[in-house]
């Protein structure tokens, strides 16, 4: 309890809301109950290893970066992620027990303990295997290197 109380006063006020229309504001200002609910929720979801769906969904707005620059080419952009202000909570309470959480062994992504060459494998062995048995595959990639990304 007194740790989503810490939260609450980490999560900064005057952010935009997210697809749930709710703001930092709403949970600084909400209830003291709310502080039940949530304990509540994330009991849940620490046992029953899920999060809800609507945790994942998250509005995405392309930002230019230079007015005066090209207009029509995505290296002049930059995306702002709007999330559920109850999901960055929940961001914020796992961190606290980041020592404590595991993830599967088959998580390739934001794991100290994997690397790019395991999911490449991975995929090749995947490919490899649908060719040799005569199926089609369609893949589709994504050009991380036209993200930007600001800390």
């Amino acid at each position: 309890m007194i740790l989503l109380r810490n939260v609450f006063s980490i999560e900064k006020c005057g952010k935009a809301a997210g697809i749930d229309s709710l703001k930092a504001e709403n949970i600084h200002l909400a209830h003291p109950i709310l502080l039940d609910h949530l304990v509540c929720l994330f009991l849940m979801m620490y046992k029953y290893s899920m999060v809800p769906d609507d945790f994942y969904k998250e509005v995405v707005i392309p930002s230019i970066k230079n007015a005066e620059g090209d207009k029509f080419t995505t290296d002049n952009y930059c995306d702002i992620t709007l999330s559920p202000v109850i999901s960055k909570l929940t961001k914020i309470v796992l961190s606290q027990f980041k020592d404590q959480l595991s993830s599967d062994p088959l998580q390739f992504g934001f794991n100290s303990r994997s690397s790019c060459s395991k999911a490449v494998f991975t995929f090749k062995t995947v490919v490899n295997h649908y060719i040799r048995n005569d199926c089609t595959v369609t893949v589709c990639a994504l050009d991380i290197s036209k993200a930007c990304l600001m800390f």
